[in-house]
């Protein structure tokens, strides 16, 4: 079991420590039907009936339910939009009503963070994240096809400038983004299909055939025309738009494709936006048994935490540190867990007035 610090600090981290109990991070999730179970979309239904299995204390907003939109009652909303044969830049009704959308922007202004999937991607710029310019253009909503391949991410960016294999007369370290530690990949099973580590998210795994519908909603980074200087167009795309490329198509080395995007605050109190537009993150496939749909629970719940927890203010009870003092370990859910018997996840551990967030692999 190895263990990964991602930050510490005596007052100010993930969680609200009071007494003995901690402050559960809040989840929402947003869907274009009144309840769960009348989604009629078979794709949004398996994220958000799984969401709702997942977060039990969670909140789920139907539309019209404007007012559960709010920075002060929730720290993460995700939207998982994934439609058949809809066209490119023909997001939900329900999704974009001008209500919907200043309540969304009102939200991230105020500290909310979003995590959007698939399709919604597109609301970006609706949101006044980006500029318009910048919208996706690598797009797909139809029928897709059968394949035994497997599709994966890769979070190591640029990874063609430090293969010594393939590349050996053309290394340049300074052009490689290694994006593997970040909290939302964390216990994540791997895949060697390709020169370097990705993570494996849609393929049956034996050999036999998968139907996928291929819905990538993502960035072809080379088809922008950026303000910022930089080294290749990931470098250019993160300056003009304050964001962190974290993920690509599993085959990819260079710097052509974004496939999962961190959007940083652009103001010191606004939210975190992550986006994934990967038509790997599929989450009910037509035929074939996805043999790794745990990767894509745990890419989700890894990322909803990573992002719930960036609203959750945290106060230490006391902010003197005692490093003699027993290290209390609780999850996300708030719920003091056994350090002997850590599973992979984000912990938060309290010791001695200080508190650190960790990750356990």
């Amino acid at each position: 079991m190895k263990t990964s610090l991602l930050y510490s600090t005596a007052l100010s981290v993930s969680l609200l420590f009071a007494a003995d109990a901690v402050a559960n991070p809040r989840a929402a999730v947003m869907i274009g039907a009144q309840d769960v179970e009348s989604i009629d979309n078979f794709q949004e239904y398996a994220a958000a009936k799984y969401f709702t299995e997942s977060n039990p204390d969670g909140v789920v907003i139907a539309p019209g339910e404007v007012s559960k939109i709010n920075a002060g009652n929730v720290d993460c909303i995700w939207l998982h939009i994934d439609r058949l044969n809809v066209g490119m830049g023909n997001l939900p009704a329900e999704f974009i009503t001008p209500e919907v959308i200043d309540a969304l922007k009102a939200y991230v202004a105020e500290g909310g963070n979003l995590l959007l999937t698939k399709q919604a991607t597109q609301m970006l710029s609706l949101l006044g994240r980006i500029d318009s310019k910048f919208d996706p253009h690598i797009y797909g909503d139809g029928d897709g096809g059968s394949g035994t391949d497997i599709w994966t991410v890769n979070a190591q960016i640029g990874y063609w400038f430090v293969n010594s294999n393939d590349n050996p007369e053309g290394l340049d370290p300074s052009q490689y983004y290694d994006h593997r530690g970040h909290e939302m990949y964390a216990g994540m099973t791997t895949n060697y299909d390709f020169p370097m580590e990705t993570f494996a998210l849609l393929g049956t795994g034996n050999g036999t055939e998968m139907w996928r519908e291929d819905h990538n909603c993502c960035w072809d980074l080379n088809s922008y025309s950026y303000d910022a200087a930089g080294a290749n167009t990931v470098e250019k795309f993160e300056k003009d738009n304050n964001a962190v490329v974290l993920g690509t198509w599993g085959h990819v080395q260079d710097h052509a494709v974004a496939g999962i995007i961190e959007f940083l605050p652009q103001a010191e109190g606004q939210g975190t936006v992550i986006a994934n537009g990967l038509a790997a993150y599929e989450w009910a496939p037509r035929q074939g048994v996805n043999a790794f749909h745990d990767n894509i629970e745990k890419l989700t719940d890894n990322t909803i935490s990573y992002l719930a927890a960036k609203n959750s203010g945290v106060t230490a009870i006391s902010t003197d540190v005692d490093d003699n003092a027993p290290a209390v370990y609780y999850n996300l859910q708030g719920i003091e867990v056994s350090a002997d018997n850590l599973t992979p996840g984000i912990y938060v551990i309290s010791k001695g007035g200080k508190i650190v967030k960790s990750v356990i692999r």
